[in-house]
């Protein structure tokens, strides 16, 4: 077989998809456009407007349309469905008879869901599966005819890791975005965000889910991040569709890529452990609230520590937590070449993690 591997990414993220929960993804497709040299397939799903229309939908599976199917080349054809909804598995019936012609077909969802919203049409033309969560990819195992397998999420530290070698001068004290809990927000607004307070604490402050610009808005959250001393996360298993489960989530990766002490509630998922067993890779928020402000406070108040979580949390992200490191392992599960450009770029990575000294090597 030959060794070329041709990748093509039939994505959910549209152009036209500007909702911030599927920035999820765009770090890990910018890098199989650029690295891979993928090629991107942007399925639309078909409104319904009838009932008959729907009755027919629903036993063709034809909820998707592509405009443009692509052509494939010689060498290994892989078509790679990215998507958090399990509903957009069904896009590769879009390809038609293509779908049949590709030497693998596999799929990637970055987001938690029941098993049972896969379709049987979708998985039935699935090669593998990989999923953010090592219990889900068990519950697949043993309850569908799939393979799966636990592949966690990452960052793309080339473009959205800390912004230069030496340490910024970190002018937010504590950030505070997207999903957050009400209690502790409440807590640091009346205590850092009055007109008195030499702290900062930046907060979402909106309350929809688009943004005007993907690439404008990762870049704006990397270089915000990269200011920032510390970055709140909780562990996610009271979200309904995680379902108890408690993988590890993008704000670890993206806070830890930009140099972040990361503080709140880690996960505990299976396999996560291993993900983040360095020293201070996440401190505990003190369970009683009335803990919070002199924890905060002792914590800002310690420059070294935080200097050292800062460039602990980057060196480590850099050695382990890039999309560049997930792609690989995924090829080498599935038994396919290691793209040159990527393998060049994952050394050129571990090359700046070796400029970063953290307290035991300084």
């Amino acid at each position: 077989m030959a060794s070329t591997i041709n990748i093509y990414v039939l994505s959910e993220l549209h152009p036209t998809n500007t909702h911030v929960g599927w920035m999820v993804s765009y770090g890990l497709e910018k890098v199989l456009l650029e690295t891979c040299g993928a090629t991107s397939i942007y399925p639309v799903q078909i409104k319904q407007k009838h009932i008959f229309h729907r009755y027919q939908s629903r036993l063709l599976k034809s909820w998707f349309t592509i405009k443009e199917p692509p052509v494939l080349r010689d060498g290994i054809n892989v078509l790679l469905v990215v998507g958090l909804d399990p509903h957009f598995m069904l896009s590769m019936l879009a390809l038609g008879p293509l779908l049949k012609q590709f030497d693998l077909r596999i799929g990637y969802l970055l987001d938690g869901f029941d098993p049972k919203y896969l379709d049987r049409a979708s998985f039935s033309h699935l090669d593998h599966l990989f999923v953010i969560s090592a219990e889900l990819a068990d519950e697949i195992n043993e309850s569908l005819p799939i393979p799966a397998s636990f592949l966690p999420l990452a960052a793309d530290l080339l473009h959205y890791g800390r912004r230069s070698d030496h340490q910024f001068v970190r002018g937010i004290d504590i950030v505070n975005y997207g999903r957050t809990r009400a209690d502790l927000h409440q807590v640091l607004q009346r205590h850092y965000n009055q007109g008195d307070s030499q702290r900062i604490y930046f907060h979402t402050t909106f309350s929809g889910t688009d943004v005007f610009n993907p690439q404008e808005h990762m870049m704006l959250m990397s270089k915000l991040l990269s200011r920032s001393k510390i970055n709140i996360c909780f562990e996610p298993s009271y979200i309904p569709r995680f379902r108890g489960y408690s993988p590890i989530l993008l704000r670890w990766f993206e806070g830890w890529s930009c140099g972040c002490a990361i503080v709140g509630k880690r996960p505990f998922g299976k396999g996560v452990a291993s993900l983040l067993d360095w020293e201070n890779s996440t401190l505990e928020l003190p369970d009683n609230p009335a803990d919070w402000i002199p924890f905060f406070e002792e914590l800002l108040d310690n420059e070294e520590l935080l200097l050292d979580i800062s460039q602990r949390n980057y060196r480590e992200a850099l050695l382990r937590h890039d999309w560049r490191y997930r792609l690989r392992e995924m090829f080498s599960t599935l038994n396919l070449p290691v793209p040159d450009q990527l393998q060049r770029e994952i050394q050129t990575i571990q090359e700046k993690a070796k400029t970063v000294k953290t307290g035991a090597m300084r």
